[in-house]
């Protein structure tokens, strides 16, 4: 599973491992947390970006296509309001 964010008795936050059955952060506070994840983040992204520009998958003919109308138009369509998983928050383009 990998982290999961749980709440100590003296009010900090703790991050639980699942792979390694263990506390990997303890006495963290709320920003701490929030800093944590978003390096996580950023790291698997990365790593994502990395892999798929290593595929160096081509566009197909109609993937081309669009590419040029949104040249045409001098913007590409923006993916508005994005839920993320089943949190109730969404990101916003």
């Amino acid at each position: 599973m990998g982290w999961k964010i749980e709440k100590q008795a003296n009010g900090k936050f703790a991050i639980y491992s699942t792979r390694i059955d263990d506390y990997v952060v303890i006495d963290a506070e709320e920003l701490e947390i929030a800093q944590l994840y978003a390096e996580k983040g950023v790291k698997v992204y990365l790593a994502s970006a990395r892999a798929q520009i290593a595929k160096q998958t081509p566009v197909s003919a109609e993937g081309e296509a669009k590419i040029e109308a949104s040249r045409r138009r001098g913007n590409t369509p923006k993916e508005g309001e994005v839920p993320i998983g089943v949190t109730g928050f969404t990101l916003n383009d």
